[in-house]
């Protein structure tokens, strides 16, 4: 399989990377290095089976390439951080909204599986989640721990037990 990790620099994004290596697959990462750092990939680089792009899932033309080589996209690039947060709320919305809002539709037009989860941030601000981790698929292709599904452009709420059939 081949994946795309949005935020693959990152704490949990350079651990998928190293696991789903280890596993045999392709991987791709996409960062800018907002919060996540070369450091997390640097044992990584040197394997034939990983690229890394360090870049805004913003650029347009780079995240439709990138999507259209995967066949699974992992996004985990947020703007994160209580301090960040607190300080720029409106931009921090705005980047993490659009992000994913340009990941989904680059999806969408090639039928790719995105696989995407909650930052801390949410489960921290509410005594119940909303969102804790969701798979968002065009495809007919089962989903089985997930929250949502996105299927036809268009978002529906399944149990793990509905997905899976």
């Amino acid at each position: 399989m081949r994946y795309l990790i949005t935020g693959g620099a990152g704490f949990i994004g350079s651990h998928l990377a190293e696991s789903l290596l280890v596993r045999g697959d392709h991987v791709v990462l996409l960062d800018n290095l907002s919060t996540g750092s070369v450091e997390n990939i640097r044992h990584l680089k040197s394997s034939e089976r990983m690229r890394y792009h360090l870049d805004n899932i913003e650029n347009r033309q780079l995240l439709a390439e990138l999507v259209d080589d995967a066949d699974v996209v992992v996004h985990l690039a947020a703007a994160v951080g209580v301090k960040l947060i607190v300080e720029s709320p409106v931009k921090t919305i705005e980047t993490n909204v659009n992000g994913t809002q340009l990941i989904l539709e680059a999806a969408c037009k090639k039928k790719k599986l995105v696989l995407t989860a909650s930052t801390s941030e949410v489960e921290a601000m509410t005594t119940s989640f909303f969102f804790l981790f969701a798979c968002f698929s065009t495809t007919s292709v089962p989903c089985t721990l997930v929250s949502m599904v996105y299927t036809g452009c268009s978002t529906m709420s399944l149990t793990p037990t509905a997905a899976a059939r």
